[in-house]
């Protein structure tokens, strides 16, 4: 499966619900944009894992993600973004909509900690009347207070499971990236993140991603809005026989990486999860 580019458009633009269509019997496609003023988030599914959630028991699939903040000027850079992920029993059945079991990142992490310090002065100016005899006027004195403040700040990334429904257990995930508001550098521009799924039923689930995204466009603050629903991802034709190199799509080698297949949910995915700061260049003009 080729990579999904999802255009961001300013919020109140009439095409800010964008969605992309395959091709007439193209499972994938690669939607390319040329619009100079247009940030790009590049979303990939690059690997798909079956196996079971327990030995004899559930069926379990492992979804690996890469996430990509374009930004061709270095003027122009994302400040927040929001990515949400559900997941659906792809013929609308609520009784197999697949289950969250756990995602990586998960948790609240601070990226690039640092801590800023600044001099607090202050001057106050108080005064007496002078009431004694042969005192005429005020009676004035001035003193300095100083004091050190000691900020502590950072890129922030937080992931959680989340239930978009009324009733059942989790189906989504929500990742949300805040730049550093003290040194004003972006979000990271890549994240890795995995998915596990537990399903009752061995049959075909679909997931939607929608990104909420903040972007300075040289100093000037604008929202930006994607959205994206791919084609269900067939669990059935992702067998052991499906050519998943043909598809672009990778999965996990039991060989290569220390991984238990039929016991799915005691996987540490979070070694498969990975997030990287980009570092601001400044190239003469």
């Amino acid at each position: 499966m080729e990579p999904v580019e999802i255009l961001l458009l300013e919020e109140g633009d009439p095409n800010s619900g964008f969605r992309t269509k395959n091709v007439p019997g193209d499972k994938a496609r690669a939607v390319l944009i040329d619009r100079g003023d247009a940030l790009t988030l590049r979303a990939a599914l690059v690997s798909v894992t079956h196996g079971d959630f327990t030995p004899n028991g559930d069926a379990a699939t492992l979804l690996i993600f890469e996430f990509n903040f374009l930004s061709v000027k270095s003027a122009r850079r994302f400040t927040s973004g929001m990515i949400i992920l559900t997941f659906e029993d792809a013929s609308g059945n609520v009784k197999n909509r697949p289950e969250v079991s756990a995602i990586a990142p998960a948790g609240s992490f601070a990226i690039n900690k640092s801590t800023s310090t600044r001099d607090v002065h202050q001057t106050f100016n108080a005064s007496i009347k002078g009431n004694a005899a042969g005192a005429g006027g005020d009676l004035g004195y001035v003193w300095d207070t100083s004091k050190v403040e000691e900020t502590q700040h950072a890129t922030t990334l937080v992931g959680m499971k989340r239930l978009f429904a009324d009733f059942g257990k989790d189906n989504g995930v929500i990742w949300t990236l805040e730049e550093d508001k003290v040194k004003k550098q972006g979000i990271p521009s890549f994240l890795r993140a995995a998915v596990l799924l537990r399903r009752k039923d061995d049959v075909p689930f679909r997931f939607t991603i929608s990104v909420d995204t903040g972007v300075d466009f040289e100093g000037k603050m604008r929202r930006l809005l994607g959205l994206e629903k791919p084609d269900p991802v067939d669990p059935v034709e992702l067998d052991g026989e499906t050519d998943l190199e043909d598809l672009g799509i990778s999965s996990l080698d039991p060989s290569v990486v220390d991984v238990d297949l039929t016991n799915m949910r005691d996987m540490d995915i979070g070694k498969h999860a990975d997030v990287v700061l980009a570092t601001l260049l400044k190239v003469p003009a």
